[in-house]
């Protein structure tokens, strides 16, 4: 991307201040994410570094649990497990959604129809509980999450990205590269895909919060990794302890709740620039 094409994407999205607040936001917790084994003291998974039950004090930012862990270490490396997990799972669920959608809606026919079956049994499957299942089956480690989350997600991308190949691929300048003789594959990825791409963007930046959600839920109700640091495995653990260690739970779940709600603001921001009839306002 130019200079010029930046400066103009940042004067678009920069009318809209909270998606600007969403950008600068998500851009501290990828910071705190990155920076993770700087910013902390102890361990993230390590019991006793303090007495438990202690409540936020300079040696704890956040207290400790019932076992003596530092929950500000857990936090901050909860985001780091929030962001691959959201990131690649989103990726993961792009790339297939992307390849489902532009080859049905490309060819149509009978190859539409069988895609379009397949998506279809997965969106009137509950997608959560699918992800469940998956995890329950394969074994709760990190990889199998990603790859349980981007299984049950791809299809929303699929049906989106056909929509926009079928109103793209009679259009003129497809019509021309068929006369030039251009190859389907070329047709698609060169002369369709980069006009029909911009929705799934957006999209794109809803799954990754979608993602980072299912995998706190998974985490929350037992299904994650206990091997890695989880704003849903530490709530999961705080809901018996509200009463006597509010901050056990206050601290993952206002994290979670920003990261959340940053993506949903970024989205909303790159819905406005990529937008045709938003942009003419």
């Amino acid at each position: 991307m130019t200079a010029s094409k930046v400066g103009m994407f940042w004067r678009q999205y920069s009318k809209n201040r909270a998606a600007v607040a969403g950008l600068f936001l998500l851009a501290a917790i990828c910071v705190i994410a990155i920076a993770a084994p700087v910013i902390t003291w102890y361990p993230p998974l390590k019991s006793a570094v303090g007495n438990p039950f202690v409540p936020p004090t300079a040696n704890h930012p956040f207290g400790t649990d019932d076992l003596g862990r530092d929950i500000y270490s857990n936090v901050v490396y909860g985001a780091r497990t929030s962001l691959v997990v959201g990131l690649l799972a989103a990726g993961i669920s792009a790339l297939t959604g992307i390849f489902v959608g532009a080859t049905s809606g490309y060819y149509g026919g009978k190859i539409d129809d069988l895609l379009m079956r397949i998506s279809e049994i997965f969106l009137v499957l509950p997608t959560f509980l699918l992800a469940l299942i998956i995890v329950a089956v394969f074994g709760t480690n990190i990889n199998n999450i990603i790859v349980a989350i981007a299984v049950v997600s791809w299809p929303r991308t699929a049906r989106l990205l056909r929509a926009e190949f079928l109103t793209f691929k009679e259009r003129e300048f497809v019509e021309a590269a068929r006369v030039l003789g251009s190859r389907h594959i070329d047709i698609m990825l060169s002369e369709i895909l980069p006009n029909a791409i911009f929705p799934v963007i957006v999209n794109a930046s809803l799954e990754v919060a979608t993602a980072i959600l299912t995998e706190a839920g998974l985490s929350f109700l037992g299904a994650g990794d206990p091997n890695v640091p989880s704003w849903g495995l530490m709530l999961n653990n705080a809901q018996s302890y509200l009463r006597v260690a509010w901050w056990m739970a206050a601290f993952p779940g206002a994290m979670l709740l920003l990261t959340c709600l940053s993506l949903n603001l970024v989205g909303d921001g790159l819905n406005d620039y990529f937008n045709p009839r938003l942009k003419e306002r």
